[in-house]
C-alpha cells in the first residue's frame, strides 16, 4: 500500500520588504467596557443588566487575551509613503542630565523641608486654647451664658441634645462638658496634624488674592449680620450662614482676581469692575443652596431684601420661597450696591495693605473651611435641630481664630530637611 505524503505545515506570508509591524484593531476595550457599566447598572436595575455585563466582559477579556497571543496582534503594513516611515534608531553614549534646583520636574514630589509631628499637634493644642475665647464671648454678649456653646459642640455627637430646650442647653452639665472636652481636643489636635503635614506642599499665595479672600467676605458678612440684625432680627435663624459665607468668599476671590489683571486701568475702577464680575458669580452658591434645600431660588433673594424691608421678618416660610417683584427689585438694588461699593473699596485699598504670609492666610481659609464642614455635616446627621441653633458668624469666627493661631505655630516650628530622591547608598 502506498505511504501517503506528509502534509507540510502552512507557513506564515512572507512580510515584505521596509514593511511597517502595526498593533491590529480590536474591539476588545470596548466589550469590556460596556460589559463594566452594565455591571454596575445591575446592581440598580436587576439582575438582567448584570448577567448580561458578565458576559460581555467574559467576551471583551477573551477576544483582548486572544489579540494578545504571539502572531495576533500585530499586522504588516506595507503601503506607506517613504516620507512616512521612521527613521532608525540611533544611540548615543552621553550622560543623562541631572536634575538640578530651578529646572522643571524637581522637586516634583517631596517639599525640600517638612515640619515634624509635633509642630501639628502643639499648633492645635495652641489654636484649641485661644479658640473657644470668640463663642465665650458670643455666649456672654447673647445672654446665653458661657455653657451654651459648649452644649451645642456636645451636640455634635449626643442625639438628644437635639430635643433639648434653649433654657436646658444654659445649664452646666458635667457630661456634656465632658463630652464636648473630647470632640474640641480631638478635632483641634487632628486639624493641627492635617496643617502641619500639608504646610509645607501649599503654594504662595499673592497679597491680592489673600486680602480678597479674607477682607471681602468679613466685609459682606458684617455688614449683612449688622443690618440684618437691626431691621429684621427674625430672619439670622433663616439664614444658612456657611453656605453665606462661601458666597462671600467667591466674590472676594474673584473681585481679587479681576483687579489683579487690570493692571492697565485706575483702581476705583479696577475695583469696580471686579465688583460687578464678582458680584454676578457670587448669588450661584445661594441659589444652589435655595434649590438643594427645597426653598427654591427667591428664598435667598427675599432674605437678602429683608436687610432693609422690616416687613419681610414676619413672613412666612413659604412666603419667602415665593417670588416678589418688590422685593426681588430691593435684592437686586442691595447687591449692587454691596458689590460696587466693596469692590471699589478693595480696588482702593489693595495698594495701602501690608503683605500677608501664605501660611497664615492658609490658616485662616482652609482650617475654618475643614472644621466648619466637618461640624456642619455631623451636627446635620446628629441633630439637625441644632443647626438652626448655632450662630454660624461667630462659629466661623473661632475657627478663623483656630487657624490662624494654628498656621503661627506650625509655620514658626522646626522644621526637617528632606534629602532628595536617588538611588540610595551604594
Amino acid at each position: 500500500m502506498a505511504s501517503q505524503p506528509e502534509t507540510l505545515p502552512k507557513s506564515d506570508p512572507p512580510i515584505e520588504q521596509n514593511s511597517i509591524e502595526m498593533p491590529r484593531p480590536t474591539v476588545a476595550p470596548l466589550v469590556v467596557c460596556l460589559g463594566l457599566a452594565l455591571l454596575a447598572a445591575g446592581t440598580a436595575l436587576g439582575l438582567a443588566f448584570f448577567v448580561v455585563g458578565a458576559l460581555l466582559i467574559v467576551i471583551g477579556l477573551a477576544l483582548w487575551v486572544a489579540a494578545l497571543l504571539p502572531g495576533r496582534g500585530h499586522f504588516h503594513e506595507s503601503r506607506v509613503e517613504p516620507a512616512l516611515r521612521p527613521g532608525p534608531v540611533t544611540t548615543e553614549l552621553r550622560r543623562v542630565e541631572q536634575l538640578r534646583p530651578g529646572m522643571p520636574g524637581y522637586r516634583a514630589r517631596l517639599p525640600e523641608k517638612v515640619h515634624p509631628i509635633s509642630a501639628g499637634v502643639r499648633g492645635g493644642i495652641i489654636g484649641g486654647l485661644v479658640m473657644p475665647l470668640p463663642a465665650l464671648a458670643y455666649g456672654i454678649a447673647s445672654g446665653h451664658g458661657i455653657w451654651y456653646p459648649v452644649n451645642l459642640l456636645a451636640g455634635m455627637a449626643l442625639p438628644g441634645i437635639g430635643s433639648m430646650t434653649v433654657d436646658q442647653l444654659q445649664q452646666f452639665s458635667m457630661s456634656l462638658l465632658l463630652t464636648a472636652m473630647v470632640i474640641h481636643a480631638t478635632m483641634a489636635v487632628v486639624l493641627g496634624l492635617i496643617y502641619g503635614v500639608i504646610l509645607p506642599t501649599l503654594p504662595p499665595i499673592s497679597g491680592a488674592v489673600a486680602w480678597g479672600g479674607l477682607l471681602m467676605p468679613l466685609l459682606w458678612t458684617v455688614i449683612t449680620f449688622s443690618l440684618m440684625g437691626v431691621v429684621n432680627p427674625v430672619l439670622h435663624g433663616g439664614v444658612s450662614w456657611p453656605w453665606f459665607i462661601i458666597s462671600q468668599f467667591i466674590f472676594g476671590i474673584v473681585a481679587a482676581a479681576v483687579v489683579v489683571r487690570a493692571k492697565n486701568l485706575q483702581p476705583i475702577t479696577a475695583g469696580l469692575l471686579g465688583g460687578a464680575i464678582a458680584g454676578l458669580l457670587m448669588p450661584l452658591p445661594a441659589v444652589l443652596w435655595g434649590v438643594t434645600t427645597g426653598h427654591g431660588i427667591w428664598y435667598p433673594v427675599n432674605l437678602l431684601a429683608g436687610m432693609v424691608v422690616p416687613g419681610i421678618g414676619s413672613a412666612s416660610g413659604p412666603e419667602l420661597s415665593e417670588f416678589h417683584a418688590s422685593w426681588l427689585g430691593v435684592g437686586l438694588v442691595i447687591h449692587a450696591v454691596m458689590s460696587l461699593g466693596l469692590g471699589a473699596v478693595y480696588g482702593v485699598a489693595l495698594p495701602k495693605l501690608p503683605q500677608l504670609s501664605g501660611s497664615l492666610v492658609w490658616g485662616g481659609m482652609i482650617l475654618p473651611l475643614l472644621w466648619t464642614g466637618v461640624s456642619y455635616s455631623l451636627m446635620g446627621v446628629v441633630n439637625p435641630v441644632l443647626q438652626d441653633r448655632v450662630d454660624w458668624p461667630w462659629f466661623i469666627v473661632s475657627q478663623f481664630v483656630f487657624g490662624a493661631v494654628a498656621a503661627v505655630v506650625v509655620d514658626r516650628s522646626e522644621q526637617i530637611p528632606v534629602p532628595p530622591a536617588g538611588s540610595g547608598n551604594s
